[in-house]
């Protein structure tokens, strides 16, 4: 009977060893690819953990200046007279600035993904491989709690870094140094204090394990919240009800309240802070 359950038991541990190495050589692939730009020597000795850590830190710069370049371009330049007002327009002092400060938190940040995917490889996490295992209608369940989670965590966070001061003075200040139209690009974004920028993308991590996620999945929703951050960030007067769009995050910036959310209007609305573009200082239009 010992023996019995023995070999049970090492049959499902060769099963699992055999599950997460499909996580691992996901990774593995992902990194190939952005490898295959290096010579084989540089690349190839590195550890697996820093290959990782490389890719998401290459990846997050090639999209942050290709978004954001991209961006200003087309607003700044090509459109400039249909969208914003030449007034509006950052100068280039300014932009070259907010580069500044989001290079020295971008090689901080590209650690939360990392760490991520280390703990998704270990099986420490709830992430799966297929939407087969789970089927379709659970895993669309897990990825919206999943976000309404990130939700909640971005709100307080972003709230806390405005109401207790010492947080502010040494942390939030720094991204908020941007404060007028004329102050703020796509580029501001991620120009945060190293310590923001990793309490921001930390709850795509901790949330992994309580609530289980498609592995690609949660690696698309990070990087479609970086570029998300980055859109937020240029003073467009877009009013697509009911997500935060730059218009929202503009009086963020301008009043340094309200409109503390992420994606949507929702945390803003059910803790009274959502203030309408159109709407005056005095009467904000919060629940």
């Amino acid at each position: 009977m010992h023996k019995k359950y023995h070999s049970k038991d090492i049959r499902v541990a060769i099963m699992q060893e055999h599950y997460l190495q499909r996580l691992v050589e996901e990774t593995a692939s992902y990194n190939t690819l952005v490898g295959s730009f290096f010579p084989a020597a540089l690349w190839s000795p590195l550890p697996h953990v820093v290959q990782t850590w490389a890719r998401n830190y290459i990846v997050s710069l090639v999209t942050y200046f290709l978004i954001c370049s991209l961006w200003c371009f087309y607003f700044y330049h090509w459109k400039h007279d249909v969208h914003l007002s030449k007034e509006a327009i950052p100068s280039r002092k300014s932009i070259m600035l907010q580069i500044h400060v989001s290079m020295k938190a971008m090689p901080w940040v590209s650690m939360v993904p990392t760490i991520s995917e280390y703990f998704i490889e270990k099986g420490y996490t709830k992430c799966y491989f297929s939407i087969t295992e789970v089927g379709p209608i659970v895993y669309i369940t897990h990825t919206i709690i999943h976000i309404i989670l990130v939700e909640f965590w971005i709100y307080w966070t972003h709230r806390a870094l405005h109401d207790v001061k010492p947080l502010y003075k040494h942390f939030h200040f720094v991204h908020h140094r941007f404060n007028t139209k004329t102050s703020l690009s796509p580029f501001a974004g991620a120009a945060s204090h190293p310590v923001e920028a990793v309490l921001d993308a930390l709850p795509y991590t901790i949330f992994l394990f309580f609530v289980p996620m498609h592995f690609k999945t949660e690696l698309i929703l990070l990087s479609i919240n970086g570029i998300w951050t980055f859109t937020t960030h240029g003073c467009l007067e877009t009013k697509m009800w009911p997500f935060l769009t730059a218009d929202y995050h503009t009086m963020h910036h301008i009043m340094h309240r309200y409109n503390y959310g992420n994606y949507t209007i929702l945390m803003d609305w059910l803790f009274g802070t959502l203030c309408h573009p159109y709407s005056t200082v005095d009467e904000p239009k919060s629940k």
